[in-house]
């Protein structure tokens, strides 16, 4: 964080908003947890909206931090200087194209209930979301440099 100051204010808002979505996700998943052990046997089919939501929420908030940190590693100053403001428009891109399979997520489980049969699409849009933010994620860190392979022979 010690580049927050320097980011351009839309990406210091998403990186602001990264941590309240990892926040959120936490009390939400605190939350469901709570609420699972409390009444065991049935608490599986009230609480699978809850869990659903947390790791929805989860993605959302990795989907922001992605672009914050591809941001500041991109435009990296060796002088501490500020970054180019006119470089993060592509960060914007990222965030919403990540963050559109989570956002279905939300939304469907909001609306389908749990007990439909049809809430299998819900989880599958999850894990899809899940994927696409991880592989995200990891070709970013390893386009960024920051993984050393080593030489071969």
């Amino acid at each position: 964080m010690r580049y927050f100051r320097r980011l351009p204010p839309l990406l210091r808002v998403a990186s602001l908003l990264g941590l309240l979505f990892y926040l959120a996700a936490l009390a939400l998943l605190m939350d469901g947890f709570i609420t699972f052990l409390s009444s065991f046997p049935q608490a599986y089919q009230d609480s699978s909206p809850m869990f659903i939501i947390a790791l929805n929420v989860l993605w959302l908030g990795s989907a922001c931090v992605f672009a914050v940190n591809g941001y500041s590693t991109r435009f990296r100053r060796s002088d501490r200087g500020p970054f180019p403001f006119d470089s993060w428009q592509s960060q914007v891109r990222a965030i919403a194209l990540l963050s559109a399979l989570p956002l279905c997520g939300i939304a469907l489980a909001l609306i389908i209930p749990s007990t439909s049969l049809a809430f299998v699409v819900v989880f599958l849009i999850s894990f899809l979301a899940a994927f696409v933010v991880i592989v995200a994620q990891i070709v970013g860190v390893a386009s960024s440099g920051l993984v050393r392979t080593p030489p071969i022979g």
